[in-house]
Formats: structure tokens, C-alpha cells, sequence
């Protein structure tokens, strides 16, 4: 059995979550790390928190993990709204 994990609950958690359905995934689960509470199922999602996923998640023999990468303005070392070259 493979589960699909997203990490965290995002901006693009809908996105990731429709991407999953469209794939027809059969266990999608969503940690939320904000969460301490028991699982619960919203439109065959199941939504866990840290500790429900270390125990419910050995069940399943792959993982595959979902998470967004962001990108903000100043990591490349510059700000480019801020920075100025020098003439």
C-alpha cells in the first residue's frame, strides 16, 4: 500500500490534494503540524497531526511526501527592490 503525505497544511495543500485525486490516490493523508487533536476525515483526506502520523503511517509498505518549496525575493543574498548597483 503507498501513501501520499502532504506535509503541512499550505497555500497549495488544495492544490497538491486535487493533483492526488486526479492520480487516483487511494490514502492521501495531510499532517498539520498546528494540530494535536485525532485524525479527522474531510473528503477522503485524512487529516493527522505529528504524532498520529509516526503511528499510522507504518502500516504502509511506500510514502510518497508532499511539500511546497518557496521561493522569497533577497535569498539569492540581495534584496532586488532594495539593492542598487553603484554607477
Amino acid at each position: 500500500m503507498v501513501a501520499d503525505v502532504i506535509l503541512g497544511v499550505t497555500i497549495d495543500t488544495k492544490m497538491w490534494i486535487a493533483e492526488l485525486k486526479i492520480k487516483n490516490s487511494d490514502f492521501i493523508y495531510v499532517v498539520d503540524y498546528e494540530y494535536f487533536g485525532e485524525p479527522v476525515v474531510r473528503d477522503k483526506v485524512v487529516y493527522i497531526s505529528t504524532i498520529d502520523a509516526k503511528k499510522q503511517l507504518t502500516k504502509f509498505s511506500s510514502i510518497n511526501f508532499y511539500k511546497s518549496m518557496y521561493g522569497y525575493p533577497g535569498m539569492s543574498g540581495k534584496m532586488s527592490s532594495l539593492y542598487k548597483k553603484r554607477s
